[in-house]
């Protein structure tokens, strides 16, 4: 959620309407899109590329019983798992905010080389040891600027580039996703996509239309102090042309698009900005009237009678507060305004569109009744208050974004625009947590109707939705008699102390955050507030760090999931009067029903999310990972930050949003002048390029996401650790801390160069087609691993017999036997079971490399499982189970023994040292190259 956005525009609800005269547009006769993207040389036989990401809309169900968001929209899920695949295990950056993470889907960088790592706002600090801004209660400075916007006056722009990890220099701005895309001669648009289009009046229109030019002059005139007429006219919108696009020649108003840092440089490229100026151009999508229609009968609204450009319903495309013709607001953007838009500017010489949809778990402006933004739906009357999984609003909202993605499909289809020649990616920027009553919890919504249909209605009662607002400044005080002075920016709580404090005192500040406690009445309990936190050394490993070192927080608390901390330097509200140690837990918490839905932390409902790639070169996997109904969930407790991202068991191929961007790119035939961060997802391709398809890549490219994202194995190990740290000590003896600090900045040290290394190895591979250089670099990296693995105290050997319920182990020794808990899900990689593996009943087991001393039995699984590349002792059997299974490269000394299995499967490439049976499989598993000493009927389909 663009939370600062949210938060200034509902300050101005009340502003005054400025009138402003509609914009006539002549309609064309164009009939077909195919014919406005000639210029355009993409690869594979794409000709459109469509990128639309949300703001929290989730793959996984927030309530086990209440369908997932994005199966409260099937248009669009099976439009996905029909033509392509739906990717399950995406993983957010840190720090997991909409500007960070969509600026590294669209980059392919993290947030320390595209200078968004800590956002939505920042702070940063002055030479005095002050920071700025230096408003009490500010969330900080926000980073949501045009892409070439200027940051905080020291000489470092808003987005500021760094080559290298460590982030250094940071006086250039970073690539910009749109050149790869022009230079191949194609027009790329900008709907809400963050910092593709200019996001402020100041200073954005005297960058882009430059301090004496006519908009400039227009924002200076405007006696409201919130521009909203100038955000209407300029924000939110923007095309990118192509050198000689007629797009731009024809446009009344194009300007020099500046990229003076651009890799390569960047010149003769013009571009248009905000719906003022795309409204005639866009206006050429309807070819009949005011309307496209088609030759079946099929018509779509594009402008009114007015000459103004509509939504997929046929509504006047407004500015959030005016209500004149204009962008209608990042935050309560809507599927149905964000999709017409996209819809007219493929329609209109734009095959390359970035779009943003704002999220669905609030009172939104297409909701109607008693949910409609001026109702007093819970006493609340304005868009933006959240609703809880099931709330009949929640189902209002869901079903208008069903509605408006069947209309765009349709609409797209009948233009030619379609899986055969269109890429469609999709995706959510993070997944976040509902604090409020849920299942399984101390408090709990009344639920009528049927589970897992929009029957099932739950109703909340007045507080029982909302996030607990702590007063941090006040608990530390109260609760721990600490006052010393910072500026925090919350979700996570970014600090940076203030007044040039000692070292001593900061300690001790750390010590006291992690100590803090607050009273959830959601969990019916008096709690810690803080799970996680990470200094400066950690923050740079897990990629939140800056090149400006005056951005760098002095150390950041990842909170539980429930709690939101004040912002600012000090606390509103404050704690109520009265406060003492004893009831400050309660004192300075408050219910803040106008938010639920909290993101930005280290928490595994939050940081995994969802993408889908549909077109050319995708594979048709329908699901890549684990269904809705098997993820991290806010129901049970507000302690699902408890677990750590590596705990959380999927099966499907794992990926953070930096894959992205490489991805596109190798898929659509281009290439851009840096080494991103992400890798391609050569698992979803179908022709992966050059030597990407080899196993090497392969095996080197899962090991570097693990070693390098920040919610990989890596950077989870080092937070656990820095966390222990931190706890640590005292005014007299701080040794603890120093040890564990010494150790992980050189652990760290030498991740951050065999990662740098490994990433040019993989771009080297995926765009330049050089072989993967031996296995050193695999070897090294599953080193890193495991070292980080045993600084944060993961276990290498366990002694006895082990229960897995729903867990990731990793190059770990059990002695005795492992058994999958019923309904659990576990995953083995590496490492060495000494006894036998069971998995009876169990939802799912993933088992990839090391060795099992006895049998492996796999019966009655209900979800896909996996064994590759193990070594077993004994035998292996796999039978009755309703999942798919997959078993390949197995050297397996006893027999194997497949049959009975409803889920299908494949069987490929294993060895028995006696008997290889596969039989009684409906529908059947695929067996192929498959050897036996003895009898060997597991070559065929049975």
């Amino acid at each position: 959620m663009r939370r600062g956005v949210l938060l200034a525009a509902l300050a101005v609800a009340t502003a005054a309407a400025v009138a402003v005269s509609a914009t006539a547009s002549a309609n064309t006769s164009k009939t077909s899109a195919s014919s406005a993207s000639s210029s355009c040389q993409l690869g594979n036989g794409i000709k459109h590329v469509i990128d639309i990401v949300f703001d929290n809309v989730h793959v996984n169900r927030d309530n086990p019983n209440v369908l997932s968001d994005i199966e409260q929209i099937p248009s669009l899920y099976n439009f996905i798992t029909q033509n392509g695949t739906l990717l399950t295990n995406n993983h957010t950056p840190l720090i997991g905010h909409t500007a960070n993470d969509l600026t590294t889907n669209f980059t392919g960088l993290y947030g320390d080389r595209q200078g968004m790592g800590v956002s939505n706002d920042y702070f940063a600090f002055t030479p005095s040891g002050g920071v700025t801004p230096s408003g009490a209660t500010s969330a900080g400075q926000s980073v949501f600027s045009y892409w070439t916007g200027g940051g905080v006056g020291d000489g470092y722009p808003q987005m500021d580039y760094s080559s290298t990890v460590p982030p250094t220099g940071g006086t250039t701005a970073p690539p910009a996703p749109w050149v790869p895309y022009t230079r191949a001669g194609c027009n790329v648009g900008g709907i809400s996509a963050v910092n593709l289009e200019m996001e402020n009046t100041s200073p954005d229109i005297a960058n882009v239309f430059g301090a004496s030019s006519p908009e400039e002059a227009q924002l200076n005139a405007d006696p409201d102090s919130f521009k909203d007429q100038e955000v209407n006219d300029y924000i939110g919108l923007a095309v990118h042309c192509a050198k000689s696009s007629s797009f731009c020649a024809s446009n009344s108003r194009p300007v020099a698009d500046v990229l003076p840092d651009e890799p390569g440089g960047y010149t003769g490229y013009d571009a248009v900005f905000g719906h003022k100026y795309l409204q005639p151009e866009l206006a050429g999508a309807a070819n009949s009237g005011d309307n496209r229609t088609f030759a079946n009968g099929d018509s779509f609204p594009v402008v009114d009678s007015a000459g103004n450009l509509t939504d997929l319903n046929g509504a006047e495309m407004d500015g959030q507060y005016v209500h004149t013709p204009g962008f209608p607001g990042f935050g309560p953007i809507t599927a149905a305004q964000t999709l017409a838009y996209t819809a007219d500017m493929q329609e209109s010489g734009v095959p390359v569109t970035y779009a943003y949809i704002s999220d669905v778990h609030a009172v939104a402006s297409v909701d109607t009744g008693p949910c409609s933004p001026a109702s007093t739906y819970r006493g609340h009357p304005d868009v933006g208050y959240a609703d809880g999984p099931g709330d009949n609003c929640y189902y209002q909202t869901t079903a208008s974004y069903n509605a408006a993605f069947a209309t765009f499909l349709k609409r797209l289809s009948d233009d030619g625009i379609t899986p055969a020649n269109t890429l469609f990616v999709f995706g959510a920027d993070e997944g976040d947590h509902f604090s409020g009553a849920n299942l399984d919890r101390a408090e709990s919504p009344s639920c009528t109707g049927t589970p897992l249909t929009t029957s099932y209605i739950c109703t909340y009662q007045s507080g029982q939705v909302g996030e607990v607002s702590a007063s941090i400044h006040g608990l530390l005080k109260y609760e721990e008699n600490d006052t010393t002075p910072f500026a925090s920016q919350p979700q996570g709580e970014s600090v940076y102390v203030t007044g040039n404090q000692p070292a001593p005192v900061v300690r001790q500040l750390e010590r006291d955050f992690a100590n803090v406690t607050v009273n959830d009445p959601f969990d019916g309990t008096t709690e810690t507030a803080i799970k996680w936190m990470a200094d400066p050394v950690v923050e740079e490993l897990l990629h939140f760090s800056n090149a400006d070192p005056n951005r760098i927080p002095t150390f950041t608390a990842f909170p539980k999931p429930d709690v939101y901390f004040t912002s600012g330097q000090a606390d509103s509200p404050a704690c109520r009067t009265g406060t003492t140690a004893a009831n400050a837990p309660t004192n300075c918490t408050s219910i803040n029903s106008q938010y639920a839905w909290n993101h930005g932390y280290y928490a595994p409902e939050i940081n995994n999310t969802w993408a889908a790639l549909v077109g050319p070169g995708v594979k048709h996997l329908g699901v890549d990972g684990s269904g809705p109904g098997q993820g991290p969930s806010s129901a049970g407790d507000a302690n699902s930050g408890t677990t750590t991202d590596t705990q959380i068991v999927n099966n499907g191929t794992w990926l953070d949003q930096a894959d992205i961007q490489p991805t596109i790119m190798a898929l659509t035939g281009l290439q851009d002048d840096y080494t991103p961060d992400g890798r391609v997802l050569v698992e979803d391709m179908t022709n992966p390029p050059d030597k990407a398809g080899q196993p090497k890549f392969l095996a080197l490219a899962k090991c570097y996401k693990q070693l390098n994202s920040s919610v990989g194995e890596f950077g989870t190990d080092v937070l656990v650790a820095d966390t222990a740290a931190l706890e640590s000590g005292s005014s007299t003896d701080d040794s603890t801390y120093a040890n564990e600090l010494a150790q992980i900045t050189s652990l760290g040290s030498d991740r951050d160069a065999l990662a740098t290394q490994i990433k040019s190895a993989l771009y080297d591979a995926e765009f330049n087609n050089k072989p993967i250089p031996g296995d050193g670099d695999l070897a090294h990296c599953q080193g890193i691993l495991q070292q980080a693995d045993e600084l944060a105290g993961v276990p290498t050997e366990i002694k006895g017999d082990v229960q897995c319920k729903d867990q990731t182990l990793t190059n770990v020794t059990v002695d005795g036997n492992l058994t999958v808990a019923e309904g659990s899900r576990c995953r083995l990689t590496g490492g060495t079971v000494k006894g036998n593996v069971q998995a009876n009943n169990a939802a799912s087991v993933d088992i990839q490399g090391g060795s099992i001393g006895g049998n492996l039995q796999i019966q009655g699984t209900t979800s896909s499982s996996t064994v590759n590349d193990v070594t077993i002792g004994g035998n292996l059997q796999v039978q009755n189970n309703a999942g798919s299974v997959a078993a390949g490269g197995n050297t397996v000394h006893g027999n194997i023994e497949v049959h009975n299995n409803t889920g299908g499967g494949t069987l490929t490439g294993n060895s028995a040292g006696g008997n290889c049976q596969l039989q009684n499989d409906n529908p059947g598993i695929a067996g192929s190259g498959n050897t036996a000493s003895h009898n060997n009927s597991c070559n065929a389909t049975a």
